[in-house]
């Protein structure tokens, strides 16, 4: 997921929390300020008849008349005020049922005959419906609801696209990263921008880029040098080693020792080889790729070791698609199937089995042996060896996964009833 995309998703569920809790809280606080709206509206006519006994001292008798919304009855004893709400049938739609507050209250009412002083009571009834206040409260909570629907997708709409432009040369920086190739020295060239963040982001990645190419540089003339100033002593050594064993008079132990040490320069001539290969593999000196005829190469290489096959007295069984093609280095292809059917040999028993299986998805390369002295798991690393044969570097397999992590390939090792297995997965 990209960022832009992570960030609107953080402001939307932000905008939902809050606009869900502050709907919530405005809806009620709405039906707080309507339902007090409703005990004011009661004792506001409460304050008017109060006002209208107070001037006229009697109680009108045609309120009740009127309206159903105010009831009057005499009483002997004060009534005492009280504040409840109810529910009551609708007059207006029959079966309906209203949420009502009602307000009783005592009135106390001196005739206007001053010959008398029998004061009389009254019990006041007011009731109201509140359903009023009710659907204006939802009125003003859809209205609410809808106001701030449009406010978070109007939000939404200018975040995503102001965090978009505002983040455009973060991507066309990153999309300039990916054309970064380390054995160029064409600098890296970056979208000008006047957001600072993103110029340190450049200037540091471009300062990092130049000394990755300069180590890069440096490395690889290092291991060049290094590889041709070694060939060069060891190929002198080797042929004073091979002149020193045509003198005569030579003891047989003289020419054990000698031919030790054209064995072990030998040996250190082929490290030297493959360290090198190892690293230029690393420093992905082989970025060429071709659409390679597989089954074809794969074929040459079994007639090539056709003759130790036979000399160790192994079968081959194979099971070679035709046409599968792979896109691959051919130098990394060549080295790659050397080593596996070399391994497949080297390591076999006598007599033994070499199984090989190529489909477009994978290729299979089996062979029979003694299971392997170290965890299947340490195989892939340099320098570990399955056995003690004294031509093997242990850097058969090191070399394997380098060519098929560089090349995009998957690789896999297992032993199972007397049976090694390298499986390549292409696809």
């Amino acid at each position: 997921m990209k960022l832009i995309q992570k960030a609107t998703r953080s402001f939307l569920i932000a905008c939902l929390l809050v606009a869900s809790l502050g709907g919530v809280f405005c809806f009620f606080l709405l039906k707080k300020i309507f339902s007090e709206e409703a005990t004011e509206q009661l004792y506001a006519q409460k304050k008017k008849l109060a006002a209208h006994l107070k001037e006229t001292r009697q109680m009108p008798e045609n309120w009740y008349a009127l309206t159903d919304s105010l009831a009057v009855i005499r009483v002997v004893e004060p009534a005492s005020e009280t504040l409840t709400d109810t529910v009551l049938a609708n007059p207006l739609e029959p079966g309906e049922m209203l949420d009502y507050r009602i307000l009783s209250f005592g009135v106390s009412v001196l005739p206007l005959d001053d010959s008398t002083s029998e004061i009389q009571h009254y019990k006041v009834t007011i009731q109201n419906p509140i359903y009023e206040t009710e659907d204006l409260s939802q009125a003003v909570f859809m209205i609410f609801a809808g106001l701030i629907v449009a406010l978070v997708l109007a939000l939404l709409l200018v975040n995503y696209l102001l965090s978009n432009r505002l983040w455009q040369p973060f991507y066309q920086t990153l999309a300039t990263l990916d054309t970064f190739k380390i054995n160029e020295t064409q600098p890296l060239t970056f979208t000008p921008t006047t957001t600072g963040e993103f110029l340190t982001l450049q200037a540091n990645l471009d300062q990092l880029t130049r000394l990755v190419r300069q180590e890069y540089a440096s490395l690889k003339t290092f291991t060049e040098n290094a590889s041709h100033e070694l060939q060069t002593p060891l190929a002198v050594i080797n042929s004073n080693l091979e002149q020193l064993l045509q003198a005569p008079n030579l003891t047989h132990s003289q020419l054990e020792q000698i031919s030790g040490l054209l064995d072990t320069t030998g040996r250190l001539a082929r490290l030297n080889q493959t360290l090198l290969l190892l690293t230029k593999i690393e420093n992905r000196q082989f970025a060429r790729q071709e659409r390679l005829d597989f089954s074809k190469l794969l074929r040459e290489k079994l007639t090539l070791w056709e003759g130790l096959i036979q000399h160790k007295g192994i079968k081959v069984n194979q099971h070679i698609e035709v046409g599968v093609e792979v896109l691959l280095n051919p130098y990394l292809a060549d080295v790659l199937l050397n080593n596996l059917l070399t391994n497949a040999i080297k390591h076999n028993v006598t007599e033994g089995e070499i199984g090989v299986t190529l489909s477009p998805q994978k290729l299979i390369i089996r062979n029979t042996g003694s299971p392997p002295t170290v965890p299947i798991e340490q195989l892939w690393a340099r320098f570990r060896k399955e056995s003690n044969h004294p031509d093997s570097l242990g850097l058969g397999l090191a070399l394997v996964a380098k060519i098929c992590e560089t090349s995009g390939f998957q690789v896999s090792y297992n032993f199972k009833a007397g049976w090694h297995a390298v499986v390549v997965g292409m696809n």
